[in-house]
């Protein structure tokens, strides 16, 4: 199928293609008139004020809703297992939508390059949303898992994509300030998840269902302000199909990638939730399925010309530094948030809105009060080099200091321990988006965004998931501890592991120790969160950040590195490689 070149116009626009068509030739060497669709005015300048405003009030709409799912998912999720009768399988709520969101993200590359910005947030959407009221409608744990896989499919898109439309709007300058009230957004649907959803499940006979109804109509919010606000100049469609752009996916990559972490989330689980013993062919048998998938995966990378993952940036320590820093911690985020309102559940026996209360506070003035101030300082154009290091201090120290907590402290401790760590992550989200930026050249923006939100979502399915298998194995192995000598003392164990209520229903004698067990379970997750942030600590020493000004020029220069070696993102994604062809 031939390809449509068209001359990009003077202002980019959602639907305008990425690269310019001067560039398609590989032999070519860059020159100042083919980068001139780099240095076009963000699109910001060619709209009123009003509807510049509008429309990031709509595409962050799509953040309130993600973040307020973030947390809602976390604070539920002991009562949702319990409610099934199947708490081992609690933490799947929040991997399988997560992992489902790491799957997507390289198609929404290709949708925001063939059909534009506007249809691939509206995709999102409904995707989104249509998983959402079948999260609503299950009627069994196995049901809800799949609805969430469903709504990852969406929410995978309503991050990425809404970033990407803010790097079109506006200039590298103010793209830390923007991310900062991005965060802003984001951390206040973050403070109001937990609250709200525990508010809903204690107050009303609909109990948790009523937790993802809520999100719908917000979800539609954001549909009808970027269908009616959001500029697409009339421009003729782009240089390829979306046929061509979606079969020209790393679609074996991609397959690879999703079955090594879900065979390695089922192998723990089975270990973990289910007791089989590592020796049973089910759990080495997955297990080894995992590594083998991962080689694969990585060999496969290593051959295509449009990767998932390509691992030439790597070869950029600089890049490397930076996408690795996200993955670790995201690991060590979410292995340390998604159990905290685990602890106040079960040790301290609070009400679902109260366990919700420390995460979503935390979590909300944390993200807005982190990337507000780091915005703010990157913006001013101060160097920022030590910036990262000194925020990820917190997410090493709370960890620790959260593994010993016991139920005699004060309520504000737990705040105190938990705060800091948000603060930290939000401000180093900031610099690392920053330093994804000036890496790339503007027609290089989607793919460093995509890379970087896709690193992140892997990270986080797997703090998620693997926090959860070392919770679950840590609390049968000290539950056999606590328990021995006990009547009937494997039926106990694994009542416990299916539903915290079982706790209450042990003699006075027995609670203690089982209460005991599950904290000692947690304090091993949280010993475990805390090293991985030691490897985003040392990470970010490889992070090397210069003067915002400079930055901006290596941008406009198309000089920034690590990206720019690479081919362009509608290549990388799905895009024809040479000039009227397409593969």
């Amino acid at each position: 199928m031939s390809a449509i070149i068209i001359q990009a116009s003077a202002y980019p626009s959602e639907r305008t293609p990425l690269i310019s068509p001067d560039s398609r030739s590989a032999s070519a060497p860059p020159s100042p008139a083919k980068d001139a669709p780099s240095k076009a005015p963000p699109l910001k300048d060619s709209i009123s004020f009003t509807r510049f405003v509008t429309v990031l009030i709509g595409i962050w709409s799509a953040n309130l809703v993600f973040a307020f799912q973030s947390t809602a998912i976390p604070t539920l999720a002991p009562e949702i297992g319990s409610w099934f009768e199947h708490a081992e399988l609690a933490s799947y709520l929040g991997s399988m939508f997560t992992l489902a969101n790491t799957a997507v993200i390289p198609i929404y590359g290709v949708l925001m390059e063939v059909l534009g910005r506007k249809t691939a947030i509206v995709i999102a959407c409904v995707l989104f949303g249509s998983g959402t009221i079948l999260c609503a409608l299950a009627g069994n744990m196995y049901t809800l898992i799949g609805a969430r896989v469903f709504a990852g499919l969406g929410g995978g898109g309503l991050l990425t994509v809404s970033s990407v439309i803010v790097t079109d709007l506006v200039p590298l300058r103010d793209r830390g300030f923007y991310q900062g009230l991005m965060m802003t957004v984001f951390g206040s649907g973050s403070m109001l998840g937990g609250p709200v959803a525990g508010w809903l499940t204690d107050g009303f006979k609909v109990g948790w269902h009523s937790a993802f109804w809520v999100q719908l109509p917000v979800t539609v919010f954001c549909c009808i302000i970027v269908v009616t606000f959001l500029p697409s100049p009339a421009i003729p469609p782009t240089h390829t199909s979306l046929l061509s752009g979606l079969a020209s996916l790393d679609w074996l990559g991609t397959i690879l990638l999703v079955t090594s972490i879900s065979a390695l989330i089922l192998g723990f689980s089975f270990h973990t939730s289910y007791l089989k013993p590592l020796t049973s062919p089910v759990v080495w048998g997955l297990l080894l399925f995992s590594i083998i998938s991962a080689i694969a995966f990585l060999l496969v990378e290593m051959k295509v010309e449009r990767p998932v993952l390509p691992l030439r940036l790597f070869k950029s320590n600089h890049l490397a530094a930076v996408m690795l820093s996200g993955f670790f911690l995201s690991i060590a985020n979410q292995s340390f948030t998604y159990q905290i309102p685990v602890y106040f559940l079960v040790i301290l026996g609070t009400t679902t809105a109260k366990a919700g209360l420390i995460i979503s506070l935390c979590s909300g003035l944390g993200l807005a009060t982190g990337s507000l101030l780091a915005g703010q300082y990157i913006r001013s154009g101060y160097p920022y080099r030590w910036l990262g290091p000194i925020a990820l201090v917190p997410a090493v120290t709370s960890a620790l200091i959260a593994a010993s907590w016991t139920v005699q402290w004060p309520w504000w401790g737990y705040y105190a321990t938990v705060f800091p760590s948000v603060l930290g992550y939000s401000t180093f989200l900031c610099v690392q988006l920053g330093k994804s930026s000036a890496l790339s050249a503007h027609h290089h923006q989607p793919k460093a965004t995509a890379l970087l939100y896709a690193t992140r979502s892997l990270g986080a399915t797997l703090g998620v998931s693997i926090g959860g298998s070392i919770q679950l194995g840590a609390l049968a192995t000290q539950l056999r501890a606590q328990f021995q000598g006990v009547d009937h003392q494997e039926q106990i164990i694994d009542a416990i592991l299916h539903s915290k209520s079982a706790i209450s229903l042990l003699s006075p004698s027995l609670q203690p120790l089982a209460l005991a067990a599950y904290s000692s379970s947690l304090s091993t997750v949280w010993l475990v969160s805390s090293a991985v942030a030691v490897l985003t600590l040392l990470c970010s020493f490889f992070i090397q950040v210069h003067h915002v000004d400079e930055e901006e020029n290596k941008v406009f220069q198309g000089t920034g590195g690590g990206l720019n070696d690479d081919p362009p993102f509608g290549q990388a994604l799905g895009e024809a490689s040479s000039e009227g062809e397409s593969h």
